[in-house]
C-alpha cells in the first residue's frame, strides 16, 4: 500500500502544478480566454479540490471512519470526480453548438452558468446528502475504500448509480458529439479541397470528357466560320442541309456566312489542346482557392488534435478505475494490486491531462506569453486575424462561387477558433 500511496501523491502533485499553470496564465493573458480554455479553467477548480483529497491519500482512513478528515475526503472525491467528466461533456456541447448551430464566443459564454449548475451542482447534491446518511447495519456512507475514504463497499451500488454510471453516460455522449462534429468538419474540408482545383477556362477548342469513374471517350468539337460574300438586296430565306460528308450547312438566302460543325473521336495518342497561360486575375483566384483549402486543412487538424486528446484523457482516466470497480464488485474478497495501483495512478492525473489539452490548443498564445513576442506573422495569427487580412483584397473576388467557398472556409476555421 505504500507504493500506491506514494504514486497517488506524486500524480496529485503533477496535476496541482498543471492547474496552477492554468490559473496563472488564464488570469494574466486575455489571449488564453477562448471558450474551451474558459471551461478548462472552471474544471480546474474541481481538479484542485479533488487533488487535495488524493494528497490526503490513506491518512483519512487512518484517522477513522467517523473522523472529519475521512468525511471531508469522501465528500471532495464524490463531488469533484464526476464533475470532471461533466466538464468534458460541456466542452463537447460547445463544439457541437459551434459547428452545427454557429454559436459565437458571446453565445457560448452565456451558457457557462448552466454548465456550472450541470457540472458542480448535480454532483454536489449527492455528495452532500451522503454526509448525513447513516444506518445501524451499514453505518456512514463515507468510509474506508482501500485507496482513500470514499463510499464504502457496504454502499457499493451508490458508486455505480451516482458516479460511474453518470460518468460513462457523459463520456458516451461526449464521444458521439465529437464524432458528429468531426464528420461535418471533414466534409467541409473535402468540399473546399475539391474547389481548390477549378476546371480550366473553356476555349474555342474544348475537350468534353464523360464520367471519369468509367471508361471514357473524348470528343473534340470545332467551330469554324467564313465570310464569303455580301447579301443580296431581298434575301430573306434561311436553309439548313447536310452535305455528302454529313456536315451541317447553313445559308441565309445568300452566301454571307458558311458555318461548319464537325465532331470526331480523338485518337488515343493525340495530345490535348494546350491551354494558354493563366491571366493574373485567374492566378489570383486560383491562389485564393488554395488558401481556402489550406484554412480547411488547418481547422480539420486543430479539431482532430483536440478531439484525440480528449478521447485519450477520458479513456486513460476512467477505464482502469472502472475495471477495478467492476472487478471489486465481482470479487469482493480479492485484492488486485495491479488494478488498484492503476486506479491510484490515473485518477489523480485529471488536472494534468486538462493542462496538456490547455497548452496544446493554445500553444501560440502560451509561447507568446513566455517569450514576450506577439504572434505577428501570418502563420502564427489567429484564424480571425488572418481572415481580416485576407478580406482586404476581397474586391478582386469577382466570381460569386469563389466568394461563397471562401466564406465557408473562413466560417469553418472561425468555428474551430471559437471552440
Amino acid at each position: 500500500m505504500y507504493a500506491i500511496e506514494t504514486t497517488e501523491r506524486v500524480a496529485s502533485i503533477f496535476s496541482l502544478i498543471g492547474t496552477t499553470f492554468i490559473f496563472f496564465t488564464f488570469i494574466i493573458s486575455p489571449a488564453l480566454r477562448k471558450p474551451i480554455n474558459r471551461l478548462i479553467f472552471y474544471a480546474s477548480w474541481g481538479n484542485t479540490m479533488y487533488n487535495v483529497a488524493t494528497l490526503i491519500s490513506q491518512e483519512g482512513i487512518k484517522a477513522g471512519k467517523n473522523s472529519p478528515l475521512c468525511q471531508i475526503q469522501g465528500f471532495l472525491i464524490q463531488w469533484c470526480l464526476p464533475a470532471d467528466a461533466l466538464w468534458n461533456l460541456a466542452m463537447a456541447i460547445n463544439v457541437y453548438l459551434t459547428v452545427f448551430r454557429k454559436y459565437n464566443a458571446a453565445q457560448l459564454r452565456s451558457l457557462e452558468w448552466r454548465y456550472h449548475l450541470m457540472c458542480y451542482g448535480t454532483s454536489f447534491i449527492p455528495a452532500l446528502v451522503y454526509c448525513f446518511i447513516e444506518t445501524q447495519s451499514k453505518g456512514k456512507v463515507y468510509g474506508p475504500a482501500t485507496l482513500w475514504c470514499w463510499v464504502t463497499s457496504d454502499w457499493d451500488y451508490l458508486r455505480f448509480a451516482l458516479l460511474y454510471g453518470p460518468a460513462w453516460v457523459s463520456i458516451a455522449v461526449t464521444f458521439t458529439m465529437y464524432i458528429l462534429a468531426g464528420r461535418e468538419i471533414f466534409a467541409k474540408r473535402q468540399q473546399l479541397r475539391s474547389f481548390s482545383h477549378p476546371s480550366p477556362t473553356p476555349t474555342r477548342s474544348t475537350s468534353m470528357v464523360a464520367n471519369p469513374f468509367v471508361s471514357f471517350k473524348t470528343t473534340e468539337v470545332r467551330i469554324t466560320s467564313e465570310l464569303v460574300g455580301l447579301p443580296a438586296a431581298n434575301s430573306s430565306q434561311t436553309s439548313l442541309h447536310l452535305d455528302s460528308k454529313e456536315r451541317i450547312k447553313s445559308s441565309h438566302g445568300y452566301d454571307q456566312y458558311s458555318v461548319t460543325v464537325e465532331t470526331r473521336p480523338m485518337s488515343p495518342g493525340l495530345e490535348q489542346p494546350t491551354r494558354p497561360p493563366p491571366t493574373p486575375g485567374a492566378q489570383s483566384m486560383y491562389n485564393k482557392h488554395n488558401n481556402a483549402a489550406m484554412e480547411a486543412n488547418t481547422a480539420a487538424w486543430a479539431y482532430t488534435k483536440t478531439a484525440l486528446l480528449f478521447f485519450a484523457s477520458l479513456l486513460i482516466t476512467w477505464v482502469p478505475s472502472s475495471i477495478n470497480r467492476v472487478y471489486g464488485l465481482a470479487h469482493p474478497t480479492h485484492f488486485s494490486f495491479g488494478l488498484h495501483y492503476a486506479a491510484g495512478l490515473v485518477l489523480p492525473l485529471m488536472g494534468f491531462w486538462n493542462t496538456v489539452i490547455y497548452i496544446t490548443t493554445s500553444w501560440s498564445a502560451v509561447k507568446a506569453l513566455f517569450t514576450g513576442t506577439a504572434p505577428l506573422s501570418f502563420r502564427s495569427m489567429s484564424v480571425v486575424e488572418r481572415s481580416r487580412v485576407m478580406s482586404l483584397d476581397a474586391k478582386s473576388r469577382e466570381e460569386s462561387g469563389l466568394r461563397r467557398k471562401n466564406r465557408e472556409s473562413d466560417s469553418m476555421s472561425d468555428d474551430i477558433n471559437e471552440i
